[in-house]
């Protein structure tokens, strides 16, 4: 239905709509011109024929308005046939509007149905002239011709004031859409302001303790603060990416240095919780499988987000680490078992790290599955499919 209204206000649609019009008023100008007593032709065939021919014009009214006011009117002076003429003046204010040139082919229109048009190419005025009759006839002439002319300046008024209306909704929404947009780059800058001003002011003090402490002439010290100071380091560049992606407007900076994670970047990371002294058995395949992007980074981020979680909350536990590649999928698991008693309290959970590995793994298409373990400890464990979602 919606498809039909689009194409009957297009333009074919139109000129449909019009043809079916020309040719009803077409047939209502014969037999208009074989009861009227005004027009040059007498009646018959050739009158006919003018009629149909002055009426087929109204098919194109839509696209040349005047031309077609001018077409009736010259069918009202040779057949005195005044029906197409009211259709055409009505289209004349609907396309043309409030203009000079439709006033002055108004005026046309009326002077043609004023003047007496008789058979036999005459003229015929009466010798008195009766000032009663001429002001009545003025005045229905008027009528005939303005009515049709102010419903179409009415229609065409109404047209401008639609169009109006979607421009400035439109204007609306593109003004409103900007405000959002900077809204947003306010937000991100608030957020970036606040991340620099408390985060990397604390990290950056962190590293630069570290270093002091990594130049102690106890060696096992020294290695350890020099570990923190590396992580600490590594912390703060990516800090400044991430800074500098909240910071920029679409389009406004590179993609980041850093490349994205894969399984070997996920090796890697082991390697550095076990160098942080993290008690880490990893059973890994000799050589890594191809896994698509999405799944390679959803790896890494559950292992990290697994080994920074022991790290907070179970120090000095033994963490297993396991990539098993069988059957088409791919399965990782982290087990670590119960934390040692310590005296230092442990930091508050905020319940958001489960959530991330859990949408990171279902946007890779793989299942999750997290918990406590019976005899103690936390397990992780996530099947992940090989090929593309």
């Amino acid at each position: 239905m919606r498809k039909l209204l689009s194409w009957v206000d297009s333009r074919y649609g139109v000129i449909a709509r019009d043809t079916v019009i020309a040719a009803l008023v077409a047939w209502l100008s014969v037999q208009e011109a074989f009861t009227s007593s005004f027009g040059l032709l007498y009646y018959g065939p050739v009158a006919i024929a003018v009629a149909v021919a002055g009426s087929l014009p109204l098919a194109v009214r839509s696209l040349f308005p005047r031309s077609v006011v001018l077409a009736t009117s010259l069918l009202m002076i040779l057949d005195g046939v005044f029906t197409p003429l009211l259709f055409a003046v009505y289209t004349l204010g609907a396309r043309r509007g409030n203009t000079r040139d439709t006033w002055l082919v108004a005026a046309w229109a009326l002077v043609v149905m004023l003047v007496p048009w008789w058979p036999g190419f005459q003229l015929r005025f009466r010798s008195t002239l009766d000032v009663n009759d001429f002001f009545l006839s003025f005045l229905l002439e008027t009528v005939l011709i303005g009515f049709p002319l102010l419903i179409g300046l009415w229609v065409w008024q109404r047209r401008q004031l639609i169009i109006s209306l979607r421009d400035r909704a439109s204007q609306a929404e593109r003004q409103r859409d900007l405000l959002a947009a900077k809204a947003v780059a306010d937000e991100r800058a608030r957020i970036a302001r606040e991340l620099h001003d408390v985060v990397a002011h604390r990290v950056s003090l962190l590293t630069v303790q570290a270093g002091a402490v990594s130049l102690s002439s106890n060696r096992e010290l020294a290695d350890f603060a020099e570990g923190v100071r590396q992580n600490g380091a590594a912390a703060m560049e990516e800090l400044r990416e991430m800074l500098s992606v909240l910071r920029r407007e679409d389009g406004d900076i590179d993609a980041p240095k850093h490349p994205q994670p894969t399984l070997a970047a996920a090796r890697a990371l082991i390697d550095e919780a076990t160098a942080a002294g993290q008690h880490v058995r990893a059973e890994l395949p000799a050589s890594l499988p191809e896994v698509p992007g999405s799944t390679a980074r959803a790896v890494y981020w559950l292992l990290h987000e697994s080994l920074v979680n022991t790290a907070k909350h179970a120090p000095g536990a033994e963490i297993s680490v396991s990539l098993r590649d069988f059957d088409g999928r791919l399965e990782v698991r982290v087990v670590n078992t119960a934390a040692p008693p310590r005296s230092v309290p442990a930091p508050p959970k905020s319940g958001f790290g489960l959530i991330g590995m859990r949408e990171r793994v279902a946007l890779s298409g793989g299942v999750l599955s997290a918990g406590p373990r019976p005899q103690g400890g936390f397990e992780v464990a996530a099947t992940f499919p090989k090929e593309p979602r």
